[in-house]
């Protein structure tokens, strides 16, 4: 999934900070002193997280086992 800067409009892979559901670049939000807001989770501003890969839990079954195999 490609975002689009709200400020500038340029593609990114992946935003620094989300102002509501707005994405901005890491350029532009370096400029425009969000990223000291993200940090301080002040107003609708926010840092953006990335999705981290889970562990897989090898304490729990699987519910379609039978399809798995």
């Amino acid at each position: 999934m490609t975002y689009r800067c709200a400020l500038c409009g340029r593609s990114m892979a992946a935003p620094a900070v989300t102002v509501g559901q707005l994405a901005v670049g890491p350029s532009c939000a370096r400029r425009a002193g969000l990223i000291e807001l993200g940090r301080k989770r002040a107003g609708f501003v926010r840092l953006f997280a990335s999705m981290k890969p889970t562990r897989e839990d090898d304490k729990t079954m699987d519910l379609f086992a039978e399809v798995a195999a």
